[in-house]
């Protein structure tokens, strides 16, 4: 018995479907300790602290080098911001490093290509846990670990770790 031609249009569909549901990432999630504030909420009444990457210059000096907020207490933000307002309280930040390639050498890119196309995300993202004040702003980024930039330690993404490195007072309303 011979199948139908519908049959054969129908089958590359059912594979591309099967071959998604397969390929799904597992993420873990981090269940928030204090709520956020929607950035485009005013806030009036409620106190806030803010969060941010891109504030200003990071001490590149200090080996402190610029990072992105990927995720608030498990959540992608719905825009990118510099800063976030967030309720005073411990949050979870999903943080990805973005130190210029000129401070590490080629060897050194290479393997952190190839280790970034090994993993999911959550490989090579890493969460941040800070406690959010009232009006005032955190500056997080990220600082290169030069003692680990052997390939070992490149290959488990250990050659950067997400940081604090400034707090200053904000209004955030």
């Amino acid at each position: 018995m011979r199948a139908s031609p519908r049959f054969f249009r129908a089958r590359p569909a059912l594979l591309l479907l099967a071959g998604a549901l397969a390929l799904q990432a597992d993420a873990t999630i981090v269940p928030a300790v204090a709520p956020a504030v929607d950035p485009d909420t005013p806030g009036a009444g409620h106190a806030c602290g803010l969060v941010g990457a891109n504030t200003a210059p990071t001490p590149e000096a200090l080996d402190i080098f610029p990072g992105r907020i990927m995720q608030i207490n498990g959540e992608r933000p719905s825009l990118r911001r510099d800063a976030y307002r967030l309720q005073p309280g411990r949050h979870v930040l999903v943080v990805a490093e973005s130190i210029p390639r000129a401070h590490l050498g080629t060897a050194q890119q290479a393997q952190i290509v190839k280790m970034q196309r090994r993993k999911d995300f959550s490989g090579y993202y890493k969460p941040l846990v800070v406690e959010v004040r009232a009006d005032t702003l955190q500056r997080v980024g990220v600082r290169l670990r030069r003692d680990r930039l052997d390939p070992a330690s490149l290959r488990d993404n250990a050659y950067w770790e997400p940081v604090v490195w400034e707090e200053v007072e904000r209004s955030c309303r």
